[in-house]
């Protein structure tokens, strides 16, 4: 009886311990698009994307995920084209005709805003502060810069990337999490800071990388400054303009009334 017990106990330990495992690693499905509370963008699921379909293909259906391998890690489920979805970061794997692909994430801001104040977080390539490169046996990074009506302006290769990597160290956080500047990545393509419609982070499969490979993950995309369009500047403008004339008919109009008076 009491060996009975023991292996009882033994069975509901181990049960347990599957149970903790099963949530801490469970991923969920925020829908496409998602919209992180507070954000003024949304975060758009991409794959297919190759050389010929640079913001990837449509006929699919993958989510944004979270919690892939990372508490709040931001990723990509991206659909096998069978009604089923493998959970993923960004990174590349193969389609069923066997092709190199890469999963993506477009975020697309609610209004144009400055490339220079949006900032954002990845994490898990595998490297050190003080790396001389990506790990070439991991993933590398790629990003598509997008201006208005969501036209492509600029494409930030890994080398352009890693020379913009800034280590996070906010307290809390582990290592190998990294900040990005999207101005700074601009400044490395000799293009001058501008009004941006969002981005989309991708995986490079043009330096040899191959699938699948361990993904990488976005943790945080900046909210950016909204830049008002011409036509408000010209709303704003003529608004202020007519409160300075009527300010100064109302002064002229006191001023006739009290000479009247004397």
């Amino acid at each position: 009886m009491k060996k009975s017990n023991q292996i009882l106990a033994a069975l509901l330990a181990v049960g347990t311990l599957l149970i903790a495992n099963s949530s801490a690693n469970a991923v969920l499905l925020v829908g496409n698009p998602f919209v992180p509370t507070g954000a003024n963008f949304q975060m758009f699921a991409l794959q297919g994307i190759d050389s010929s379909t640079p913001t990837g293909k449509s006929g699919f259906s993958p989510q944004v995920n979270r919690d892939f391998e990372f508490p709040d890690s931001i990723g990509v489920s991206y659909d096998q084209g069978n009604g089923q979805l493998t959970n993923f970061g960004l990174g590349l794997y193969f389609n069923s005709q066997q092709q190199v692909q890469s999963t993506g994430l477009n975020i697309r801001y609610n209004g144009l805003v400055s490339a220079s104040s949006v900032n954002i977080t990845v994490e898990d390539f595998d490297i050190k502060a003080g790396a001389t490169f990506f790990n070439p046996q991991k993933v590398e990074p790629g990003i598509l810069i997008l201006g208005p009506n969501n036209t492509v302006i600029a494409s930030a290769s890994p080398t352009d990337i890693f020379h913009n990597l800034v280590p996070n160290t906010k307290t809390g956080q582990k290592g190998d999490v990294w900040d990005i500047n999207l101005g700074s990545v601009l400044n490395t393509l000799n293009i001058s800071d501008t009004t941006i419609s969002g981005f989309i982070l991708y995986a490079d499969a043009t330096g040899g990388e191959r699938p699948n490979s361990d993904p990488y993950l976005l943790v945080s995309a900046g909210n950016g400054i909204v830049v008002p369009e011409a036509s408000n500047y010209i709303v704003g403008l003529a608004g202020i303009m007519f409160a300075g004339l009527f300010h100064r008919r109302q002064v002229q109009l006191k001023r006739k009334a009290a000479a009247v008076k004397a």
